[in-house]
């Protein structure tokens, strides 16, 4: 017998083991559940802190591990909890490759795997249990239109994020799709990885102001980055000099662009994804079908709608659910069955 079905018998034979009612009803039994992190990231960090209330009220116990963006040791966290013999593992991998073997080795397991925002390699699409992801592909392309129909003609510095986890790339695979769509003939002088951080997003502008080049729009991929990005222009005297652009619509950017600051933002509200997230895991709990990809809700935003931002805040996010004023409900999202390929920008 392995581990987990050891593990099991001796969960379902104790008597303290309740059931309880997931998202859809039906009868589910109390489990253990794995979430591993890429690394420390404020995005990643409130995507375990949303999942973690959410499965601890539903009556389920969740453990976090955090790989510090090293793949070894999301492997071994991995690993660790498939020797704990959890019931269920969620992962935010720090890097494809990683995650797909981090997804056979819990599959071989018996242990269902759930990955959310990053997706394995393309070779490991097929063997998650589910997963919830931002479309990054068109997260780029939407910033890079409004780019090109914004500011035709402008040169552009990217602030981009880490390489090798698959979404800094496809994000920049989109923005060079919106950028050619837009017709706006804008071109890329200065791309430097911010590393997710705001210390990243600093470092990479105060560099980007001490070179030659001739730019006027910024594009960091992030809030993190951003708000170090707008540090180095202000501390530079050249804030108002830039049309500054993100992604993840965190609070702090709604601040930025109802002050002018910043113009706009894509979505992507890691209190969202891991509503999702934790839905398929209830769903698969209580052997219910769902789909099994699913992009987070990514809206352009701006300082007009902005009223319409869904919350980061896990309070603020968790009282709009409760009124029923957000588009969160999993089955009806529309199912992805298909990844599109990527490769390393370099």
């Amino acid at each position: 017998m392995s581990i987990k079905a050891k593990t099991k018998a001796l969960k379902m034979s104790a008597a303290a083991l309740g059931l309880l009612t997931a998202v859809s009803g039906s009868a589910v039994m109390a489990e253990e559940i794995g979430f591993v992190l890429a690394g420390p990231d404020i995005y990643y960090r409130t995507e375990a802190d949303m999942f973690t209330k959410l499965a601890e009220a539903a009556g389920h116990s969740v453990t976090v591990a955090n790989s510090e963006y090293s793949p070894s040791k999301e492997l071994a966290n991995v690993e660790d909890f498939i020797a704990r013999g959890v019931d269920v593992i969620v992962l935010l991998s720090g890097n494809a490759e990683s995650g797909t073997q981090a997804a056979e080795r819990a599959t071989e397991a018996g242990i269902p795997i759930f990955f959310v925002a990053a997706l394995p390699s393309p070779a490991g699409y097929d063997i998650p249990t589910g997963m919830v992801s931002g479309d990054w592909i068109g997260m780029g392309s939407t910033i890079g239109k409004a780019i090109g129909e914004a500011h035709p003609g402008e040169n552009v510095a990217l602030i981009e994020g880490v390489y090798g986890q698959g979404i800094a790339e496809m994000i920049r695979k989109g923005f060079e799709e919106g950028i050619a769509e837009s017709g706006g003939g804008n071109e890329v002088v200065l791309e430097s990885s911010g590393n997710w951080s705001r210390n990243g997003g600093l470092e990479v502008t105060q560099d980007y102001l001490a070179s030659d080049k001739d730019f006027s729009v910024i594009y960091a991929m992030n809030e993190e980055m951003m708000a170090g990005a707008i540090q180095a222009l202000d501390e530079a005297g050249r804030l108002g000099d830039m049309h500054l652009y993100s992604s993840n619509g965190k609070e702090i950017g709604w601040d930025w662009m109802k002050e002018g600051i910043m113009l706009g933002t894509v979505a992507n509200p890691p209190t969202l994804e891991a509503d999702l997230v934790f839905q398929m895991v209830e769903h698969h709990l209580a052997g219910e079908e769902f789909p099994r990809h699913v992009y987070n809700i990514q809206p352009m935003l701006t300082a007009e709608n902005i009223d319409s931002a869904v919350p980061w805040e896990i309070d603020a996010y968790i009282a709009k659910r409760e009124a029923g004023e957000l588009d969160n409900d999993l089955m009806q999202q529309n199912e992805i069955t298909s990844m599109v390929t990527w490769s390393p920008n370099n």
